[in-house]
């Protein structure tokens, strides 16, 4: 009996980590050049790395076109794009979507946008500066438009296009260039807690 309820309770919390609702987004690349005269991008050299790091809530969420496209909501807080020479921006004002295309029309794909319909790139707090990612995919890279299903590290196996930049006022006014590298979804990990097995422990007596 007490072996049977050990079971049951290790499966509860494998259950829990399975579907964590907290989702971590990493996206790394490599600076091509870089023309933007504002500080604190201005000094940010050719070569350097790059990481772009945000959260979003697995169940705050837009469905853009339906079957095709779900945006969902950046934690603006948990957002930063750092350069391996120290700058580090944040977001500006405004929306932040991380959208999954699935089967749009053809082929998968991710992006980061201020809507959650199409590509376009998010705010940053650099006046008038704009983050691109867009990433496109072979067909049946994604299987679902729930971004649990989409954990794992996205690289240029199956990438059929890239945008990763920086542009200013308007999209072909890119002032900051970036090789792409690898995009990376993840869960949280989940702490065993000192209660929990408390009662674990109450359930036995």
């Amino acid at each position: 009996m007490r072996k049977l309820a050990s079971l049951v309770v290790i499966g509860m919390l494998a259950a829990t980590a399975a579907h964590a609702e907290i989702v971590n987004v990493e996206v790394t690349g490599q600076v091509v050049f870089n023309a933007i005269g504002d500080a604190p991008l201005s000094g940010v050299g050719s070569g350097e790395g790059v990481t772009v790091a945000f959260q979003v809530d697995s169940n705050d969420f837009e469905e853009a076109l339906p079957g095709d496209v779900r945006g969902y909501v950046v934690d603006p807080a948990s957002f930063s794009m750092s350069f391996s020479g120290g700058t580090v921006v944040g977001l500006g004002a405004g929306d932040a979507y991380f959208a999954l295309v699935e089967g749009f029309p053809v082929a998968d794909g991710f992006f980061l946008s201020s809507g959650p319909v199409s590509p376009g790139g998010v705010l940053l707090d650099v006046t008038d500066h704009n983050l691109n990612v867009d990433l496109g995919y072979v067909g049946e890279t994604l299987t679902t438009l729930d971004i649990l299903d989409a954990f794992g590290t996205y690289d240029f196996t199956g990438l059929t296009r890239f945008g990763f930049n920086i542009w200013r006022i308007v999209p072909d006014n890119v002032r900051m260039e970036i090789d792409f590298s690898q995009l990376t979804i993840s869960g949280q990990p989940t702490p065993v807690e000192t209660a929990t097995w408390g009662e674990v422990k109450a359930s036995f007596r």
